[in-house]
């Protein structure tokens, strides 16, 4: 059984700069590739754009599809100027271009004195580039940080090989989607063996300034408990927050189209910011997460939101400062299953009640600033540890339910 991980190369905005063919391949491949993707899902469900589960995706792509993507493929790329070897490639790995949404490409790791074999994409450790080749333009570099060699190092250790790479543009989801920098991504896989599970590490997900509440429960015990991020990192989010509501107040009452143009271009970066900081917290807590869970050979059990009501909590009246601290929860549940994937730990979703009282299991209501009490046994407690509760009540039964985790290439991690 394979799981995988991908790390991003951001390409500079000064090689764009200087080398504007690099941006328009880039663009005609994520153009050529969600055309195809588009019309391969229409012509296999009949919707224009079904959302599908990547366990769904697998299921649908079956060999006998292969026929009618390849001729979409042959109708499609060479529209947007891509070349005979592209389509030729992208033909032979129809699938991974569905699932990763992206153009996979052949690549090599030189981590010592390897022989180049020429493929597409070179990662050189020694000399700490990425060279990109052989894609109908003159090839071009991109360098390493110490932090992505450290990390390709770390994954080499852990049993991994690099398996592919593709380039990608950013986008950001919402109701004006947005498209941020280009980059290359690596996809290394390892085989893992399936941990036995010990006990389990509870996830309550929470806005972040109510923290993420984490808790060990072994022999139906709670044994640890822990609260993510720290308040540093929530205060730092705020203070972002609280200038770029400051800017958009200014934008909006600046008369001089110059100056408000200039006003809205920095509150633009200053969001780019948040999303980058929030990003980076929310890998932060489930690289510490994960770590708690290998360390006590626990399943991982997240409780469950579901979308409707996160969409409902975002857009609901709560002020500004508050809404953007919803934002990566959706992330955080990613990237706990696909390092839980990574380590062989089993991962499960459970519904874990927040206001439901864990010894009666009457509807409790809030006596104060998020303290619970029940009306009808009299329990109290804060309504963060109440979810924690409810898993050592249900721990036996958890532990049953809990399968396996199921290994597929489609599910990636990006790091």
């Amino acid at each position: 059984m394979y799981a995988y991980r991908t790390l991003r190369i951001e390409i500079p905005w000064k090689l764009i700069e200087e080398r504007p063919d690099v941006l328009d391949l880039v663009t005609r491949m994520y153009l050529a590739v969600g055309e195809y993707v588009k019309r391969l899902l229409k012509e296999l469900t009949g919707q224009e754009e079904p959302k599908l589960t990547t366990e769904e995706l697998d299921r649908l792509l079956t060999p006998e599809k292969r026929e009618l993507a390849c001729k979409i493929i042959e109708e499609t790329f060479p529209r947007y100027g891509l070349g005979r070897a592209l389509v030729r490639y992208s033909k032979f790995l129809w699938r991974d271009v569905a699932f990763y949404r992206a153009i996979p490409l052949d690549v090599q790791l030189r981590a010592e004195n390897e022989r180049d074999v020429s493929t597409a994409v070179f990662v050189d450790l020694k000399s700490g580039v990425v060279r990109v080749r052989k894609l109908g333009i003159p090839p071009f570099a991109v360098e390493l940080k110490k932090s992505d060699i450290s990390w390709i190092r770390r994954r080499l250790e852990e049993g991994a090989r690099l398996k592919l790479a593709f380039l990608g543009v950013e986008k950001r989801n919402g109701e004006k989607p947005t498209y941020g920098r280009l980059y290359v991504a690596l996809v290394f896989a390892r085989e893992v063996t399936p941990v036995e599970p010990r006990g389990i590490v509870v996830v309550d997900v929470n806005r972040l300034d109510h923290g993420i509440m984490v808790g060990v429960v072994k022999d139906g015990k709670i044994v640890k408990r822990k609260r993510l991020p720290d308040e540093r990192a929530v205060r730092k989010l705020r203070k972002l927050h609280e200038e770029i509501s400051r800017l958009e107040e200014r934008a909006a009452k600046e008369a001089d189209p110059a100056r408000r143009g200039q006003l809205e271009d920095k509150v633009n970066r200053l969001k780019s910011k948040r999303y980058r900081k929030i990003r980076d917290v929310v890998a932060r807590i489930a690289k510490e997460i994960i770590e708690l869970a290998r360390q006590n050979n626990a399943a991982v059990v997240v409780d469950t939101i579901e979308e409707k009501t996160y969409s409902a909590r975002k857009q609901s009246g709560e002020s500004g400062d508050r809404k953007h601290l919803y934002d990566g929860l959706g992330q955080l549940r990613k990237r706990l299953q696909a390092l839980a994937q990574w380590y062989g730990l089993p991962y499960m979703e459970v519904r874990l009640y927040s206001t439901k009282c864990p010894r009666c299991g009457a509807k409790m209501v809030e006596e104060r600033k998020r303290i619970m009490r029940c009306p009808s046994c009299g329990f109290s407690d804060t309504r963060d540890n109440i979810p924690l509760l409810w898993a050592k009540r249900r721990y036996w039964e958890i532990l049953q339910k809990i399968k396996q985790p199921v290994f597929s290439p489609i599910k990636l991690l990006t790091s």
